[in-house]
């Protein structure tokens, strides 16, 4: 049973696009791991397609791609690596910097839950409408772009 469906008073805050976005993001990170039969986590399904789709990254540029601080990453990167999905290599010309890649077993982890991400989110767009999915999925990106700028300080003011 929902705070919803409870009678419990949400006040203004049913009208806020961030608490909104909070409660969708639970409830997606809820139905990912309930239905991608995978030991990723909702995030780290991400984490290693961006590897896998560029390999050679380093942790610093993953970490600005996924907007996150790079002390954020490290440990994620770790545990992969402890599970075997991914390897660092050096790189000759900055020994401070690790080229990222995706071992094979991390290619396997990748490979087995994708096609189950894709058929999820063929199901959500089913149950809204493709058109409300597309919709939302541009609305969330001009979001995106919104709240970049208000991080990056260009757009002025604050909360």
């Amino acid at each position: 049973m929902s705070a919803r469906t409870e009678k419990i008073q949400l006040g203004g805050l049913v009208d806020m696009l961030g608490v909104e976005l909070r409660i969708a993001q639970i409830l997606a990170d809820r139905v990912f791991s309930q239905c991608v039969d995978s030991p990723l986590a909702p995030g780290h399904y991400t984490i290693l397609s961006i590897v896998y789709q560029n390999p050679g990254i380093n942790q610093s540029a993953l970490a600005r791609c996924m907007y996150m601080d790079r002390s954020s990453m490290v440990p994620i990167l770790d545990q992969f690596e402890n599970k075997g999905w991914l390897h660092r290599k050096s790189r000759p010309q900055d020994r401070r910097s690790y080229a990222l890649e995706l071992s094979p077993a991390g290619q396997r982890v990748l490979h087995d839950a994708e096609s189950k991400v894709l058929q999820l989110e063929t199901v959500i767009s089913g149950i809204m409408g493709k058109q409300e999915a597309a919709d939302l999925l541009n609305g969330v990106k001009q979001l995106q772009q919104a709240l970049h700028s208000l991080s990056a300080g260009s757009a002025g003011g604050g909360a």
